[in-house]
């Protein structure tokens, strides 16, 4: 497992947030690279009201081996009281990329 990446999708509603999620994945060795992308449009129920809004969505690469710590890190530093948190296995990574970002 310790060589297998995972694929971290969440969503944020600043670039504030965004970036400081990202640096602070990528800074402390959790996740290879975080990229952020602008306005995506989500629009969900939440406390009994639809939401029609725009985020930026995140996609974090890591390590199979730290995903309990990637997650616990999104949790503790996320604004959201529930921020999504969804992990794909992909199907293939090419050896190159898989050496450097389980590195």
């Amino acid at each position: 497992m310790s060589d297998e990446l995972r694929i971290g999708l969440t969503t944020c509603d600043s670039e504030g947030v965004a970036e400081s999620l990202a640096m602070g994945l990528v800074e402390r060795g959790l996740a290879a690279c975080v990229m952020i992308d602008k306005e995506v449009r989500s629009i969900y129920a939440y406390a009994g009201v639809i939401h029609d809004e725009y985020e930026l969505r995140l996609i974090i690469k890591f390590a199979a081996r730290n995903a309990e710590k990637v997650e616990a890190y999104l949790i503790a530093h996320h604004d959201y009281d529930v921020p999504e948190w969804i992990v794909l296995r992909p199907e293939h990574v090419s050896q190159k990329y898989l050496k450097w970002a389980t590195a």
